[in-house]
């Protein structure tokens, strides 16, 4: 019998295999998986005592893929050892090409409060290569830890010009049970957009009641036009 030529558009293989009509001449098909799974000894053998990261690695990109990042308990059903490998999954550049997922993750992280995220989210947070939308991602994952760990990298973040952003921010110093977010919230009540400044008031009454003190709440735009409207005395009907 002749032996194939391993010019041309053939493989120097021994093997049968099926050329590919949607790749190049050189690609071929990788041979048909078998119907049936292949038999493995009974039940008292193990071949480990505990689940693999990789499994482990599935089950998450399983559980992002539900797009149900809330009512799933199985997320907590991860333990510790789950809750680390999705923190080392925000430098994973496969998670991290996938936007929709990367949110997921990121909101994930921030749902469970894990604590040893905030130092990557940080970085993502600061980074000015990230979108904004990512960026109001991991500033809403940073306050619902509410680690006072995070507040320096909020503050970084301040000067961001898009609004999003930046309610985000406001949004995570409150929930951040630290009396050091008072000047940041005192700062952000001036905010120039009324999406910011509203929830920086919003924040600062809720100290003021709860320390007993009182703060120099200058009120957004909007929320004084909303006293005004309720102050006004209607005229009687004749």
């Amino acid at each position: 019998m002749k032996k194939r030529s391993s010019s041309g558009n053939q493989l120097p293989v021994n093997y049968p295999s099926v050329p590919s009509t949607k790749s190049g001449a050189y690609q071929y098909n990788e041979p048909a998986v078998p119907a049936k799974a292949d038999r493995v000894p009974g039940s008292k053998f193990s071949l480990r005592d505990r689940e693999s990261r990789a499994d482990l690695r599935l089950r998450i990109e399983q559980l992002l893929l539900t797009r149900d990042t809330r009512s799933d308990d199985a997320w907590r059903k991860l333990g510790e050892e789950g809750r680390s490998l999705m923190v080392e999954l925000l430098d994973d550049e496969a998670i991290r090409s996938q936007e929709a997922i990367f949110h997921r993750l990121i909101a994930t992280l921030g749902i469970l409060a894990v604590k040893r995220s905030v130092a990557p989210l940080s970085a993502i947070l600061i980074d000015e290569s990230s979108t904004n939308l990512t960026r109001a991602y991991a500033a809403n994952a940073l306050g619902r830890t509410g680690e006072g760990t995070a507040i320096d990298a909020l503050v970084s973040a301040l000067t961001v010009k898009d609004d999003m952003v930046r309610r985000q921010i406001a949004i995570a110093f409150s929930r951040i049970d630290r009396e050091t977010v008072i000047p940041h919230l005192m700062k952000l009540q001036s905010d120039k957009s009324v999406a910011v400044s509203e929830v920086a008031e919003a924040a600062l009454r809720r100290w003021e009641q709860r320390l007993g003190a009182r703060f120099d709440i200058k009120g957004s735009k909007a929320s004084k036009k909303a006293r005004n409207v309720k102050n006004v005395t209607p005229l009687p009907q004749r």
